[in-house]
């Protein structure tokens, strides 16, 4: 089979205030119509009196456009931070779903402690350990929503405290990975990152880095239409020499049915001679049990490459056809970049793999950009009317390379907006 073809156009989505690298997360209001809604953060770095980097959500706000995203207005703010003050729990956004079959519109949001002596990415500190994610449902288009509850899976003897599977506040947090899709019944499917205490047995010593497994849950509407009933499946794990952060940022492809495949971000290590792979997993039973982990390939057989990144499938409505968004490179990594090109490629939903001939270029390093730029953390809709996939993100680091980050305003990036017309 051939390529596609795409056409990309981009521009600048939301200019950056300094200091603040821009997330946007738009979303369809109702089942039908062309309003949208859309949750924007001001992702920031604070330094720390040792020099050492502190990040947070400095502003969380929700604005709204009538006109299928032409024109946008303020609507609510959500969270501000001061990050001088970690008395408050801070907080993030995930996602704002909306999930067609009940014209409802789920708000994902995460809520952690910080100790600002400990580092923001050493196995077990506070933030990894008060992980707890929360959830507000909206049947008006976002005009008014429930009150915050936290996602609990609904058997015993799960409860605040214990509200997942292997997830203990104040041992083990627990967000979601903000990706999902739904069964045939309405029943949204989505990916948490579990944050591990301790590595595996087996795993070298040495090593203080962060530790994560997979989980999904499924959640259906109760029948008050106020609250979900949390469900989650089998811990996924990929672990040493296969991975060496375990696996997190897992991605779901919609198979058909409840048969669902799942990819996950897995990092390897270059002391350790390990390269950085997307491992797979498949489910027959909506996200419940799992296959043994295995490498993401090609039709014939080649692994696919790509670094340490996020990842997703889309399903066209206009091709009919499900495709790939990753970082996908020509040779192996052991590290989190490059995280570029950004690319697409068509994924085969029977043979459960990428077709090589199919890889095309969304975005590649401009001239002169910073060589640790990620073209990577997007979020993606599918327009309504045109059929267009459109993806946002920051594009981020703007000037210098992020180890070379040494003031908060360093940070700024603005919201960039690719707009991808697949034909063929």
């Amino acid at each position: 089979m051939g390529a596609f073809k795409i056409d990309v156009t981009r521009n600048i989505h939301i200019s950056a205030p300094t200091g603040a690298a821009v997330y946007a997360t738009p979303t369809y209001a109702r089942a039908s119509g062309v309003e949208m809604i859309e949750d924007v953060r001001y992702a920031a770095m604070h330094v720390k009196p040792d020099g050492s980097p502190h990040y947070y959500a400095k502003r969380i706000y929700r604005r709204r456009s009538p006109d299928n995203g032409q024109t946008w207005t303020d609507a609510e703010e959500l969270h501000r931070a001061d990050p001088e003050d970690v008395s408050e729990v801070q907080r993030h956004d995930l996602a704002t779903i909306l999930n067609p079959a009940d014209d409802i519109l789920i708000y994902l949001y995460m809520t952690h402690e910080v100790d600002l002596n400990e580092g923001p990415f050493t196995r077990g500190n506070r933030i990894q350990r008060t992980q707890r994610t929360y959830y507000r449902l909206s049947h008006d288009g976002g005009r008014t929503w429930t009150g915050a509850r936290q996602v609990i899976d609904g058997r015993e003897p799960y409860d605040e405290t214990n509200w997942a599977p292997g997830v203990t506040y104040g041992a083990q947090g627990a967000r979601s990975s903000g990706q999902w899709v739904f069964l045939p019944d309405g029943t949204p499917v989505i990916g948490f990152d579990v944050m591990q205490p301790e590595q595996p047995p087996g795993f070298p010593p040495g090593i203080s880095s962060y530790y994560i497994n997979t989980i999904y849950a499924q959640a259906r509407l109760a029948a008050d239409r106020q609250t979900l009933n949390w469900r989650f499946g089998d811990t996924i794990e990929v672990v040493y020499p296969k991975s060496m952060v375990g696996c997190c940022e897992a991605a779901l492809a919609w198979l058909g049915g409840e048969r669902l495949f799942n990819t996950m971000r897995c990092q390897g290590n270059e002391a350790h001679g390990i390269n950085s792979i997307r491992y797979t997993t498949f489910s027959e039973d909506g996200g419940m049990n799992w296959t043994d982990p295995a490498p993401l390939v090609y039709e014939d057989g080649g692994t696919v490459w790509t670094p340490a990144s996020p990842h997703r499938f889309y399903l066209s409505s206009k091709t009919g056809r499900t495709y790939v968004l990753a970082n996908i490179l020509p040779d192996p990594v052991r590290g989190q970049t490059p995280r570029y090109p950004l690319t697409i490629a068509e994924f085969d939903t029977d043979r459960l793999c990428v077709l090589r001939d199919t890889v095309q270029v969304i975005q590649d390093l401009p001239e002169g950009a910073p060589e640790s730029r990620r073209y990577t953390n997007f979020s993606m809709y599918e327009e309504r009317g045109s059929g267009d996939l459109i993806l946002q993100m920051p594009e981020q680091p703007k000037d210098v390379e992020f180890e070379a980050m040494t003031k908060p305003e360093d940070f700024t990036a603005d919201c960039i907006r690719f707009r991808i017309e697949i034909s063929g």
